[in-house]
């Protein structure tokens, strides 16, 4: 017969059999996972650091790509010009290298921005097989509105943080980055084939 005076948590039960008796109420996965962060109120949701990334990148995924749209623009068109500008003459190889996109799929990318009027290919004087890439007068103007554009969304976004809380939130944000794996200055989502539609 159980012990009426026995109450779980203060029983002679060992650590695992206590863990896995608060899992099974539901209460005691955070706990379980996350030991040494602090995790508020019993009655208060566990908030996950990688969740409210995501979810928060998304959103601002959505409206960055919103706010380019009336330039004829997708967020990936804008780091292919901003790569171009930063260093004309490259291959695509070495864009697609740098961008973390697979070669095939950057050749469709820059196949839609030399329609658009913004890219042109270049003969390779040092390669006969390969392109140098330009900006056209068009897509400098047009990187220009873009850049215009983006520096006003960042605003946007930081606008309740103070330079010093801004520096600090980037400074955490590469730091979790790094423990995934992320370089950077590099948008690993960029050679995604989902990319290729959005």
């Amino acid at each position: 017969m159980r012990d009426e005076g026995s109450v779980e948590g203060t029983s002679q039960a060992g650590p695992q059999e206590t863990g896995a008796a608060r899992r099974r109420a539901g209460v005691g996965w955070p706990a379980a996972i996350a030991d040494g962060i602090p995790l508020g109120p019993p009655a208060a949701p566990f908030r996950s650091v990688g969740f409210t990334i995501s979810a928060t990148g998304y959103a601002i995924a959505r409206r960055f790509a919103a706010t380019l749209a009336p330039l004829g623009l997708e967020p990936r068109d804008f780091a292919l010009l901003r790569t171009l500008a930063a260093s004309p003459g490259l291959a695509q190889q070495a864009i697609a290298e740098r961008m973390g996109v697979a070669p095939s799929r950057m050749v469709a990318f820059i196949d839609s921005l030399q329609r658009k009027g913004l890219v042109e290919r270049r003969p390779n004087p040092d390669d006969r097989r390969a392109h140098a890439l330009y900006l056209t007068a068009a897509g400098k103007r047009v990187l220009k509105r873009a850049f215009a554009r983006a520096v006003a969304h960042e605003r946007e976004l930081v606008r309740d943080l103070s330079v010093a809380e801004r520096e600090q939130l980037l400074a955490l944000l590469a730091r979790v980055g790094e423990r995934v794996g992320v370089p950077a200055g590099v948008h690993v989502g960029m050679g995604h084939p989902a990319m290729a539609d959005e």
